[in-house]
């Protein structure tokens, strides 16, 4: 069930061109970064909340000076569909250049299908991973140059450093995917004034996702080539000392370490590891919560994902026993034999942790509907990242019993 190269020595691996500045002041490289890619009409992206309750935005735009000629504040969580095509109006309406992407997932994501739409000069669907039920999901090739793509994190994401993008959409899918390697951004900055920006409850929540890949792609570690087996294993070390020091005095180093994990888990992508579909769990868990995250308000995709891991981890970990034995010992568990006990135990492990951290194990009241329970499963039968090659498609009613799991009371 792991997807994996017959030997971990067989892969192939690209690094491609980036800068990373960290720590206190690091965003005073921002302007020697915009000439160095001759930017000089930029145009920030960011929410409203970090545009009109802090000084980060005023903060760039005195940095930057004439460098930046606009700030587009509407990129909303999920980075709906219709904020990305107003914002690629006002792009094209200023004649940006480049753009600033100020924020966490959401924004960070969305400029990516900013630049894409700008380039390509076409509808969001058109752009979009084509899904045909039975087939293989075919992602679009777009050849247009892209404007350049400055990252500035006001909390830890793994959306920092990718090609591929997905955005919420209310048409006939939840959601619309994107990829294309030349938005990957020329430079990301962990700036400690930018971090001390977020609020604990996004701070938490993004950082969540972070912790939680971490813990799933040590799942799936021995079966690596020696460059995904390093990344892994740090970003699980950084994660699991760092999140538990978010809100504390410590908070601003823990933040800078879990951005580190969050780089880590990229570049693991970047040499051959398909973290997003390490194994069966991961890709499970990944596809129901991503659906849940698009479909319903207020839900975010750390709920989504706390919430079905013990429920995949019960109903499918039977199948991927090594998977078992690897997440139960990296959360410390000991003599872990395969046997028919060993689903049950490393659940029971996982739910523990993650409520010791403040996440709920389940999805249950969290008003999701058990009559959605099919839509679900056709949504997580529909992410290119957990099913490019159809694997869970075997497993669907399996995953049905996973989430229905998740929903009980």
């Amino acid at each position: 069930m792991n997807v994996a190269n017959p030997s971990p020595h067989d892969f192939a691996a690209r690094t491609q061109a980036l800068n990373i500045y960290s720590g206190q002041d690091a965003l005073a490289n921002l302007p020697r970064e915009l000439r160095r890619h001759g930017v000089q009409r930029a145009l920030v992206l960011c929410g409203k909340s970090v545009n009109e309750k802090t000084d980060l935005i005023r903060r760039i735009e005195t940095l930057a000076g004439s460098a930046v000629i606009g700030v587009f504040a509407g990129i909303t969580e999920g980075a709906p569909a219709e904020c990305i095509e107003d914002a690629v109006r006002v792009a094209l309406e200023l004649r940006a250049d480049g753009l600033i992407a100020v924020g966490a997932g959401s924004v960070i994501k969305g400029a990516r299908v900013v630049a894409m739409q700008m380039g390509e000069g076409r509808p969001l669907q058109d752009m979009a991973t084509r899904h045909v039920e039975g087939q293989p999901p075919v992602s679009q090739r777009l050849l247009a140059p892209k404007v350049p793509i400055f990252n500035v994190l006001t909390s830890p994401t793994s959306a920092q450093h990718r090609g591929g993008s997905a955005v919420r959409y209310h048409g006939s899918a939840h959601h619309l995917e994107f990829f294309d390697p030349k938005t990957r951004p020329k430079a990301v900055f962990w700036d400690a004034q930018a971090l001390a920006t977020a609020p604990l409850s996004l701070l938490r929540s993004t950082s969540f996702e972070i912790y939680w890949w971490s813990l799933m792609c040590m799942g799936a570690v021995a079966t690596c080539n020696p460059l995904v087996q390093a990344s892994r294993r740090q970003a699980w070390r950084l994660a699991r000392a760092a999140y538990p020091r978010l809100g504390s005095a410590a908070a601003g180093d823990a933040q800078i370490d879990l951005c580190a994990a969050g780089l880590l888990q990229n570049r693991d992508e970047e040499d051959g590891g398909r973290p997003w579909s390490c194994h069966l769990l991961a890709r499970a868990a990944y596809a129901v919560a991503v659906g849940v995250f698009n479909h319903y308000p207020g839900i975010t995709q750390s709920h989504g994902y706390a919430g079905m891991a013990p429920a995949v981890i019960r109903h499918l970990g039977h199948r991927v026993p090594d998977v078992l034995v690897a997440l139960g010992e990296a959360l410390g568990l000991a003599n872990l034999d395969r046997d028919a006990g060993l689903p049950e135990r490393v659940a029971a492990a996982v739910e523990k942790d993650f409520e010791a951290l403040g996440w709920q194990g389940k999805l249950a009241g969290r008003g999701i509907p058990s009559a959605d329970v099919p839509l679900l499963v056709g949504f997580a039968l529909r992410n290119y990242n957990a099913n490019h090659d159809r694997l869970l498609d075997a497993h669907a009613d399996a995953l049905r019993a996973a989430i229905e799991a998740s929903l009980e009371v």
